[in-house]
């Protein structure tokens, strides 16, 4: 009976902090929306409040579509960074079986908010689902999501450091990218610490369990294959850079859609402070956040209010509101339908990598 009312409290609890949770994801949600509400309704205000409908509406359809197909490349990118590791550790999957996990994995990360969590679970269970061993899955996992965030770094840096030079830029900016700067240098000590870390010299209330010295063992598997693979690495660190450059290419096309032309490095520029600012925001999908540190960078590189307003709810449409439908039906398919023959375990593969 004691076991049963300790049972019946537990459970509570847990429905008790899911509730809290959802209601904090909600209020964070609304929040964001707010944000943006407000961000567009300023812009509008200040100057001409029809701007960006008639902007829209006269775009340019060849630009846009040639804007449209080059953001299908970062979602075969990351698809390659993966079918790489994945390769390398043995596994005989195909590319074209990855390819649409990446849409999946924007609608997890975006619509899901949890820190990535949501993100890195899907992944995990759709490539277990296609037979890999949950070692290879999880080493996969974290030798990419190291590359992309080097990756991310790497250009938040030289982003920030362009916005802090640039004429119009506010005084307060190079605090920021000192800061940054400090931030990075700190992450890449942590970082060379953690590639240091060897399971056995865990702590012992980590070994002692089995599910936390699963993951110890794991994650020394995954920090080793960094190490014994820089060159590996180091590629797929350049191809998530490529993905950065893509997406500044999309928001250059963007701008000669709607006629207010910007040069390819103000694209790039703006869209990796727009990550930085949603990265640092606690808004899900960095709604508010993301727009307002775009739309700032353009106008810093001297595109107007009204024409960043329009290039960046574009891009936004474009490259989040769009593949956020095709990624929930892809996730819907990934965990109701059952796995085939053709892509689980049955699949032959090559003694890992260790």
């Amino acid at each position: 009976m004691h076991d049963d009312a300790n049972k019946d409290t537990e459970s509570r609890r847990h429905k008790t902090a899911g509730k809290q949770r959802r209601i904090s994801r909600l209020i964070a949600v609304l929040v964001g929306v707010s944000a943006l509400a407000a961000l567009v309704l300023f812009i509008a205000n200040s100057g001409d409040i029809t701007a960006f409908a008639r902007q829209a509406a006269n775009a340019s359809a060849g630009p846009l579509a040639a804007a449209l197909a080059v953001q299908t490349l970062p979602y075969l990118f990351a698809a390659y960074v993966w079918f790489l590791f994945l390769k390398s550790m043995g596994s005989e999957l195909k590319l074209r079986s990855l390819i649409p996990l990446s849409l999946a994995k924007l609608f997890a990360d975006q619509a899901l908010p949890s820190g990535g969590l949501s993100g890195a679970a899907f992944f995990l269970f759709a490539l277990t689902k296609r037979g890999v061993p949950d070692k290879t899955a999880f080493r996969t996992f974290v030798f990419t999501t190291s590359a992309y965030f080097l990756a991310f770094l790497v250009t938040a840096i030289i982003s920030l450091i362009a916005l802090s030079t640039a004429e119009k830029a506010p005084p307060a900016l190079s605090a920021s990218v000192s800061a940054f700067a400090g931030v990075f240098l700190l992450a890449t000590i942590i970082t060379g610490l953690v590639v240091l870390y060897k399971p056995e010299r865990a702590p012992p209330f980590i070994r002692k369990h089995r599910l936390t010295a699963k993951a110890a063992e794991f994650l020394g598997a995954a920090i080793h294959d960094i190490r014994t693979m820089p060159a590996l690495f180091a590629k797929m660190t350049a191809i998530l850079i490529a993905v950065r450059a893509i997406d500044g290419l999309t928001l250059m096309l963007i701008s000669h859609a709607i006629g207010a032309p910007i040069a390819y490095t103000t694209g790039f520029i703006a869209v990796a402070t727009a990550s930085i600012a949603a990265t640092i925001g606690p808004v899900p999908m960095g709604l508010g956040t993301f727009e307002a540190g775009m739309i700032a960078s353009l106008n810093v590189f001297g595109a107007s209010m009204e024409d960043a307003l329009t290039i960046t709810l574009i891009y936004r449409g474009l490259t989040l509101w769009l593949p956020l439908l095709p990624g929930f039906l892809i996730i819907q398919r990934e965990f109701l339908n059952q796995p085939s023959d053709n892509n689980t375990g049955r699949q032959q593969r090559k003694p890992s990598a260790s």
